[in-house]
């Protein structure tokens, strides 16, 4: 009996050709689900913060990370694997409500010693609209594991930025006008200070100097 070689591979091809029209109707039908479980393999723990935080400002950027990694062999360049790592992220700043504020009234005005300016850490960012890209050497075949190590390096330093004189510097006055309005409600509650223009509260953080009396103060307060 004769096979005919054209009509076995008509029919293979015909085939194959239904099989992937098959998969892909499978595998792009509308009954597809994705399913995403988020467990806790420990039990959660909580810490009180004590006496609480005021949380005094905020900086929202877009921070960008770069690793290269360059590799050479006997002279031999052999390529810099780049990635990159961009992401939205909150700065949040808090001062601490557990200790005194020293407090001196003079006249109509009110001059607050309050604590130091400190960040919220760990520092926030969104994972949701994180964007990364990752790209090899000519001869170097670890871009995953360069971009595995940036990831991991973005806490870390996302801190020592949150605690840099720039962002400390950057956020001082939107917290001073936080503390302000703070102190303005408890003086208004517990003093009675009139909310007229004229009494004003002055801010200062540690290294700030206190202004020079004009007139004899009023006796110290603490909150």
């Amino acid at each position: 009996m004769k096979i005919n070689i054209r009509s076995i591979s008509a029919i293979l091809l015909m085939l194959v050709l239904a099989a992937w029209a098959a998969w892909h109707v499978y595998s792009s039908g509308k009954d597809t689900r994705i399913e995403t479980t988020v467990s806790a393999p420990e039990v959660p723990v909580v810490i009180r913060t004590e006496g609480g935080l005021l949380e005094v400002a905020t900086v929202m950027a877009q921070e960008r990370f770069t690793r290269s990694d360059t590799r050479e062999f006997w002279g031999i360049h052999l390529g810099t694997t780049v990635s990159h790592i961009q992401a939205p992220v909150h700065y949040r700043y808090h001062i601490e409500l557990a200790r005194e504020w020293r407090v001196v009234i003079r006249d109509k005005t009110c001059i607050v010693q309050a604590p130091a300016i400190k960040p919220s850490l760990p520092v926030a960012f969104d994972t949701s609209a994180m964007q990364m890209y990752t790209q090899n050497g000519w001869a170097r075949l670890n871009k995953h594991d360069n971009l595995a190590a940036l990831a991991r390096s973005m806490t870390p330093e996302l801190e020592k930025r949150a605690q840099s004189p720039a962002y400390r510097q950057l956020v001082t006055e939107p917290a001073r006008q936080t503390v302000r309005e703070f102190v303005m409600q408890w003086l208004i509650k517990e003093q009675k200070w009139s909310r007229d223009p004229a009494y004003t509260v002055e801010v200062l953080f540690p290294g700030e100097s206190l202004p020079v009396p004009r007139t004899s103060p009023r006796p110290e307060s603490a909150i």
